[in-house]
Protein backbone atom coordinates (compact mmCIF):
# COMPACT_ATOMS: atom_id res chain seq x y z
CA UNK A 1 0.00 0.00 0.00
CA UNK A 2 1.36 3.37 -0.98
CA UNK A 3 1.35 6.63 0.90
CA UNK A 4 -1.88 7.67 -0.85
CA UNK A 5 -3.67 4.58 0.46
CA UNK A 6 -2.47 5.26 4.00
CA UNK A 7 -3.62 8.88 3.80
CA UNK A 8 -7.09 7.82 2.62
CA UNK A 9 -7.39 5.24 5.42
CA UNK A 10 -6.19 7.80 7.99
CA UNK A 11 -8.69 10.49 6.96
CA UNK A 12 -11.54 8.00 6.64
CA UNK A 13 -10.86 6.64 10.13
CA UNK A 14 -10.66 10.13 11.62
CA UNK A 15 -13.80 11.33 9.87
CA UNK A 16 -16.01 8.64 11.36
CA UNK A 17 -14.42 8.54 14.77
CA UNK A 18 -17.17 8.92 17.32
CA UNK A 19 -19.85 7.63 14.97
CA UNK A 20 -21.10 4.76 17.09
CA UNK A 21 -24.27 3.94 18.94
CA UNK A 22 -22.30 4.25 22.18
CA UNK A 23 -21.32 7.86 21.47
CA UNK A 24 -24.92 8.76 20.55
CA UNK A 25 -26.09 7.17 23.81
CA UNK A 26 -23.40 9.11 25.72
CA UNK A 27 -24.64 12.35 24.14
CA UNK A 28 -28.19 11.48 25.22
CA UNK A 29 -27.02 10.80 28.77
CA UNK A 30 -25.31 14.19 28.76
CA UNK A 31 -28.64 15.70 27.66
CA UNK A 32 -30.44 13.87 30.49
CA UNK A 33 -27.94 15.27 33.00
CA UNK A 34 -28.46 18.81 31.73
CA UNK A 35 -32.24 18.37 31.99
CA UNK A 36 -31.87 17.00 35.53
CA UNK A 37 -30.04 20.16 36.58
CA UNK A 38 -32.09 22.45 34.28
CA UNK A 39 -28.83 23.77 32.86
CA UNK A 40 -30.54 25.71 30.06
CA UNK A 41 -27.31 27.07 28.57
CA UNK A 42 -25.76 23.60 28.24
CA UNK A 43 -29.02 22.15 26.92
CA UNK A 44 -29.21 24.85 24.24
CA UNK A 45 -25.57 24.32 23.27
CA UNK A 46 -26.16 20.59 22.83
CA UNK A 47 -28.50 21.49 19.99
CA UNK A 48 -27.17 22.33 16.54
CA UNK A 49 -27.21 26.09 15.82
CA UNK A 50 -30.46 25.61 13.88
CA UNK A 51 -31.69 22.74 16.07
CA UNK A 52 -35.35 22.26 16.85
CA UNK A 53 -37.10 21.45 20.10
CA UNK A 54 -40.24 19.95 18.59
CA UNK A 55 -42.34 22.65 16.95
CA UNK A 56 -41.84 24.92 19.96
CA UNK A 57 -38.39 26.44 19.44
CA UNK A 58 -35.82 26.61 16.66
CA UNK A 59 -32.23 27.74 17.17
CA UNK A 60 -30.17 27.80 20.33
CA UNK A 61 -31.33 31.23 21.52
CA UNK A 62 -34.99 30.34 21.03
CA UNK A 63 -34.52 27.01 22.83
CA UNK A 64 -32.74 28.75 25.71
CA UNK A 65 -35.53 31.34 26.04
CA UNK A 66 -38.19 28.63 26.00
CA UNK A 67 -36.42 26.59 28.68
CA UNK A 68 -36.02 29.66 30.90
CA UNK A 69 -39.78 29.35 31.50
CA UNK A 70 -39.10 26.18 33.51
CA UNK A 71 -36.55 27.59 35.98
CA UNK A 72 -39.06 27.18 38.83
CA UNK A 73 -39.51 23.47 38.10
CA UNK A 74 -37.32 21.02 40.06
CA UNK A 75 -36.44 17.95 38.02
CA UNK A 76 -36.04 14.99 40.37
CA UNK A 77 -35.21 12.42 37.71
CA UNK A 78 -34.74 12.28 33.95
CA UNK A 79 -34.29 8.84 32.40
CA UNK A 80 -34.28 7.75 28.78
CA UNK A 81 -34.22 4.20 27.45
CA UNK A 82 -33.12 3.88 23.85
CA UNK A 83 -34.94 1.38 21.67
CA UNK A 84 -33.18 2.16 18.40
CA UNK A 85 -30.21 4.09 17.07
CA UNK A 86 -29.60 4.19 13.33
CA UNK A 87 -26.46 5.96 12.07
CA UNK A 88 -25.99 7.02 8.46
CA UNK A 89 -22.79 9.01 7.87
CA UNK A 90 -23.05 12.18 9.99
CA UNK A 91 -26.66 11.66 11.08
CA UNK A 92 -28.04 9.47 13.84
CA UNK A 93 -31.70 8.76 14.48
CA UNK A 94 -32.53 7.69 18.02
CA UNK A 95 -35.85 6.69 19.52
CA UNK A 96 -37.01 5.32 22.82
CA UNK A 97 -38.87 5.97 26.04
CA UNK A 98 -38.43 8.67 28.64
CA UNK A 99 -39.56 9.17 32.22
CA UNK A 100 -39.29 12.47 34.04
CA UNK A 101 -40.27 13.24 37.63
CA UNK A 102 -40.69 16.93 38.44
CA UNK A 103 -41.81 19.17 41.28
CA UNK A 104 -43.90 21.87 39.61
CA UNK A 105 -44.22 25.44 40.98
CA UNK A 106 -47.44 24.54 42.85
CA UNK A 107 -45.27 22.05 44.81
CA UNK A 108 -46.98 18.97 43.33
CA UNK A 109 -44.83 16.11 42.08
CA UNK A 110 -45.61 15.01 38.54
CA UNK A 111 -44.28 12.01 36.61
CA UNK A 112 -44.37 12.21 32.83
CA UNK A 113 -43.62 9.25 30.55
CA UNK A 114 -43.66 8.87 26.82
CA UNK A 115 -41.78 8.39 23.59
CA UNK A 116 -38.89 10.46 22.30
CA UNK A 117 -37.20 10.73 18.96
CA UNK A 118 -33.99 12.59 18.28
CA UNK A 119 -32.12 13.40 15.13
CA UNK A 120 -28.45 13.98 15.91
CA UNK A 121 -25.88 15.46 13.56
CA UNK A 122 -22.13 15.12 13.81
CA UNK A 123 -20.21 18.38 14.02
CA UNK A 124 -16.51 17.66 13.52
CA UNK A 125 -15.21 20.00 16.20
CA UNK A 126 -17.71 19.15 18.94
CA UNK A 127 -19.33 15.77 18.23
CA UNK A 128 -23.03 14.90 18.27
CA UNK A 129 -25.61 17.69 18.48
CA UNK A 130 -29.39 17.53 18.38
CA UNK A 131 -30.88 18.63 15.11
CA UNK A 132 -34.42 17.84 16.26
CA UNK A 133 -35.86 16.47 19.51
CA UNK A 134 -39.50 15.50 19.85
CA UNK A 135 -41.42 13.92 22.69
CA UNK A 136 -44.86 12.40 22.85
CA UNK A 137 -46.29 11.93 26.34
CA UNK A 138 -47.99 8.59 27.00
CA UNK A 139 -51.75 8.71 27.29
Amino acid sequence: MGITGLIIIFFTACRHRGHSTDTVEQAMQKYNGYILHMDVDSIALLYAPDGELGKIARGRDSIRRFLENFKKYKVLSQVSKTNLININRDTALQSGLYTQKVIVPSNDTVTVKGLFSAKWIWMDSTGWHIQRMETQPAK
